[in-house]
């Protein structure tokens, strides 16, 4: 009996310890939705991303491997303005999961709210490269979007699950506050060099730009999606040299070699950064990304 006692006791001691299952099961398209949606759910969410942040999000390839991993969520936050539109169409349908299918209340467009840049005007042509039709989809690059989003997010959280809402405000409003405090930080490291000019890979960094000051010198590729030819390249470098620019920038899915073949033509220097949670090591979520890319940044314009 006295044995028995103690194996009831020792049962009890284990399911007390185990971990709590998730409230909400929570799967988004990018990774810096992903760290987003962990900040704003807290304890009460389990979230994966389907895209990595060393991956292109144009170009995720919808593999059965993303339909499962989705099966069972119950909030799918896409990133909206179809930068995902190349492979979500594809990856939603097949998970065969009907609360997260878009019209449905666990489907999320976090886009809502914000404020897009480079809306096109008139006719939409492909022979203009890869264009967005409804604006530039890049605008977690700009850290008080994100905001916008932490706030949307609280909102679909709490209307899915009534009982945590006070929590998935106070977590939203808690990461409104810290964002406001880390964004006058990295306005004043990179308020020295307020209207420098940088080259990007892709036009993925404007919103960055536009919030620090920064000025978008011109990009790598001549049009979105379309490699560079060796004339372009020598055009844009002998531009660059001329304007006196001297930063590059470019993420781990594009083309190293030809960001840097473009710096050394100019005189320039190529900086790999993050846009994406996951991009290099250090970005393990959206703070630490910011704290990379200005700091980087820092360095680059102060010649270090």
């Amino acid at each position: 009996m006295k044995y028995a006692k103690a194996w009831i006791l020792l049962l009890l001691s284990w399911t007390l310890t185990l971990p709590a299952f998730a409230d909400l099961k929570v799967a988004t398209s990018l990774s810096d939705l992903a760290s987003v949606a962990e900040a704003v759910g807290g304890k009460h969410v389990s979230v994966i991303s389907l895209c990595k942040g060393y991956e292109d999000p144009h170009f995720v390839p919808a593999k059965p491997s993303l339909m499962k991993a989705i099966q069972d969520a119950d909030i799918f936050v896409s990133v909206g303005l179809e930068l995902d539109g190349g492979w979500l169409p594809l990856v939603i349908p097949g998970s065969r999961n009907p609360k997260i299918q878009p019209g449905s209340k666990g489907f999320v467009d976090a886009s809502e709210g914000i404020s897009v840049l480079d809306k096109p005007v008139g006719t939409v042509s492909r022979a203009e490269g890869d264009i967005h039709p409804l604006g530039n989809p890049h605008y977690y690059a700009d850290p008080m979007n994100l905001t916008i989003v932490a706030d949307h997010l609280a909102d679909v959280f709490s209307d899915l699950d009534p009982a945590n809402a006070a929590d998935y405000s106070a977590n939203a409003k808690d990461f409104d506050g810290r964002m406001e405090k880390e964004l006058k930080k990295w306005e004043k490291e990179l308020k020295p060099y307020k209207g420098s000019p940088v080259v990007t890979y892709h036009e993925n960094f404007k919103y960055f730009t536009k919030r620090f000051g920064l000025k978008d010198f011109g990009t790598v590729e001549p049009k979105p999606g379309i490699p560079p030819s060796p004339r372009y390249l020598d055009e844009t470098a002998a531009a660059m040299k001329e304007a006196g620019v001297k930063v590059v920038l470019y993420q781990p899915y594009y083309d190293a070699d030809t960001a840097q073949q473009l710096a050394r033509k100019a005189g320039a220097t190529a900086y790999l950064i993050p846009n994406e949670v996951g991009g290099v090591d250090e970005a393990k979520d959206v703070f630490s990304k910011f704290d990379y890319i200005v700091s980087t940044l820092a360095k680059a314009f102060g010649g270090k």
